[in-house]
């Protein structure tokens, strides 16, 4: 996996091998969830992998994006299969004790164009099995346009309200998961990101995190 999504700090544990555990970071369009993503390559060490927003790597390079109802089909099914295939190989690998995934594969209802019955019908798909897949999710609230919504993002292309409905469809979508997290928005994305990293930090095995394993 190429450096810009593995975290970055140096870490004394010889493991080889590690128990993988997934956490999905989530939320609407403009939540701070790639913004997170960055911070956690700086803070954690090597054995946290980074798993980015497949929508992005997908659009990005340049798959269709059509507001049809196929096309959106079209679109959410590679999407799916893009994360999964990322989660695989980290998982393979045994090198890596957490996986922070922006975005994970139930994000896709919210965007399904379709009844959720026929989203797990046609992608094979167990609801109980995809909710235990992850250990943790961390939904971060939309912000409002006071608190710092935007289009930076150039394959962001919501508007305000429609990302706040996207939030509330993303939240239906994960619900049932015996360890959510909600954070919502803030003046201050800091206090946002202190938030998140606090439950971030809690996942991390203690063979990575003992006084002195880290090093900047």
């Amino acid at each position: 996996m190429d450096s810009q999504f593995t975290a970055t700090r140096t870490c004394e544990c010889l493991k080889r091998k590690h128990k993988l555990h997934k956490i999905v970071i989530t939320g609407g369009p403009g939540a701070g969830k790639s913004a997170i993503l960055e911070m956690a390559r700086m803070q954690f060490c090597p054995h946290v992998a980074l798993l980015p927003e497949a929508a992005t790597i997908l659009f990005r390079g340049g798959f269709w994006r059509e507001d049809s109802r196929n096309g959106r089909e079209v679109a959410q099914r590679a999407i799916f299969h893009i994360q999964k295939e990322m989660e695989h190989f980290v998982s393979l690998e045994q090198k890596y004790a957490l996986a922070i995934c922006d975005r994970g594969t139930l994000d896709g209802l919210a965007y399904w164009p379709k009844s959720q019955k026929s989203f797990f019908d046609e992608l094979q798909l167990s609801r109980k099995k995809e909710l235990l897949n992850y250990s943790a999710v961390i939904h971060l609230r939309t912000p409002s346009k006071e608190n710092g919504y935007n289009h930076q993002n150039p394959v962001r292309i919501e508007t305000v309200t429609e990302a706040q409905e996207m939030d509330t469809r993303i939240e239906k979508a994960w619900e049932g998961h015996p360890r959510r997290y909600f954070i919502g928005s803030t003046e201050s994305f800091m206090e946002k990101a202190e938030k998140t990293f606090h439950i971030l930090r809690q996942e991390i095995p203690s063979c990575c995190t003992s006084p002195g394993k880290w090093a900047p």
